[in-house]
């Protein structure tokens, strides 16, 4: 016989080996499928992240929006000048969040 130590790859696959053909398949399908299962677990977490980034977007412009509305309701019980100058100065923050 040909004795030579066995090491964690060469277990790996003869143990995948013994896998596909225990199913009836050939090794080389039994590897396709599981990198086709990996590529979709990947596809899968990339498209979550995906959701849960817009979430937090739409979260930050609901509370932005928040925001700009209750100023927009304070201004009205200011004075002319004070308004003009709160105007002016969301209207620059504004300009700078757009950039």
């Amino acid at each position: 016989m040909n004795d030579q130590p066995a090491n964690l790859v060469t277990q790996s696959f003869a143990w995948l080996a013994a896998l596909a053909a225990g199913l009836g398949i050939t090794t080389q399908d039994m590897v396709y499928m599981i990198f086709g299962l990996l590529s979709v677990l990947i596809s899968l977490a990339s498209w979550l992240g995906g959701r849960l980034d817009a979430h937090r977007q739409h979260l930050e412009d609901q509370k932005r929006t928040r925001i700009l509305q209750t100023l927009v309701d304070d201004l009205q019980t200011l004075n002319r000048a004070e308004q003009i100058e709160i105007i002016r100065v969301v209207s620059e923050v504004l300009k700078k969040a757009g950039n």
